[in-house]
């Protein structure tokens, strides 16, 4: 926390300092803007309320920025304070693989260091990129690389970094204009000429960003892809967008594509059934294979819902068929 707060003090050439691309900042929030305002006049208006972060509004989280010096507040978010409980969850799974999570976290230091003037490895967003990413092998094993992994709603980018620093071809789909930037600007710093931002050109480099206009333009489909992920987002999208992705995937992917899903999100505006079904009526078995964690397989018709049991429900039941001094001593 000292180290943001002395980089909020000191925030005077922020705007000029540059990404690997040559790009500044602030020239990214512009490209972004003005491409996105040229997009959304070629899509209905129900396209863009679809894409609209409507959790983030309704939570009133910022989405938007429009300077450089606010960048720093999307560095290391959305799992504020779960190192533990994410290393937890990795545990052996990528003991092979620690010089691959050293060099993302090497790249994520040179990125805030050049950018925020402090160096971070985002741990606690790094950490759980980690745990993905060991999902995402666990259930492409066997399968020949290279991959060509689709992110829906990166956040931070941390999983990108490990996926193109493994060798892989990434790309990611953002709705949120500041996670995009923040995304741009670390993909540009890691993968320079490797990456592009999708806005101008349709130009398919290995590290590349889909803006969300163009999945709402006639015609479009999805690249073949060995698989999809999206994480702590699905139950936060707006309804249409998840059906419209999802059918987009269905039709332009061979049965058997899985789409990798840590945890759905917040449940609070689209409850976790109902998110299920739509993705299911649109042809995708949906399996929990570990505790919130989701894999959608395309199917060629509707799909079905598979879950693990529910310990605390089965515990609950227990109890109840218990005599009555049993269940004190199960409540204590």
């Amino acid at each position: 926390m000292t180290e943001i707060l002395r980089y909020c003090r000191s925030m005077t050439d922020i705007g000029r300092r540059v990404t690997a691309s040559g790009k500044t900042i602030d020239s990214i929030i512009a490209d972004y803007e003005e491409a996105e305002r040229y997009g959304r006049r070629a899509v209905p208006n129900s396209a863009i309320a679809a894409f609209t972060p409507e959790v983030f509004q309704h939570i009133g989280y910022p989405h938007r920025i429009t300077h450089s010096q606010e960048m720093w507040r999307y560095h290391d978010v959305m799992q504020d304070g779960r190192l533990e409980q994410n290393l937890l969850l990795v545990g052996r799974s990528m003991d092979d693989e620690l010089d691959l999570v050293g060099r993302a976290a090497d790249a994520i230091i040179r990125f805030t260091e050049t950018n925020f003037g402090f160096r971070s490895a985002g741990k606690d967003m790094l950490s759980r990129a980690v745990y993905q990413y060991s999902l995402i092998r666990e259930s492409l094993n066997g399968l020949p690389r290279p991959w060509t992994v689709m992110e829906l709603g990166p956040g931070c980018g941390y999983l990108g970094v490990l996926l193109g620093l493994d060798g892989h071809s990434y790309i990611a789909i953002e709705a949120s204009q500041a996670f995009w930037v923040y995304q741009s600007a670390l993909l540009r710093s890691v993968f320079a000429g490797e990456y592009s931002d999708g806005l101008r050109s349709e130009e398919e480099l290995r590290i590349r960003h889909i803006p969300w206009w163009k999945l709402c333009s006639e015609g479009f489909a999805f690249p073949k892809l060995t698989a999809c992920t999206a994480n702590h987002m699905l139950a936060e999208m707006n309804a249409a967008a998840l059906v419209h992705i999802s059918r987009k995937l269905a039709v332009s992917q061979p049965v058997g594509f899985k789409v990798i899903a840590e945890d759905l999100g917040l449940c609070r505006y689209n409850e976790e059934n109902e998110t299920l079904k739509r993705i299911a009526k649109t042809g995708f078995n949906a399996t929990e294979i570990k505790s919130r964690v989701w894999v959608f397989e395309a199917r060629s018709s509707r799909g079905e819902i598979r879950r693990l049991p529910k310990p605390r429900r089965a515990f609950r039941q227990r109890v109840k068929e218990m005599p009555i001094g049993g269940r004190a001593a199960a409540r204590e």
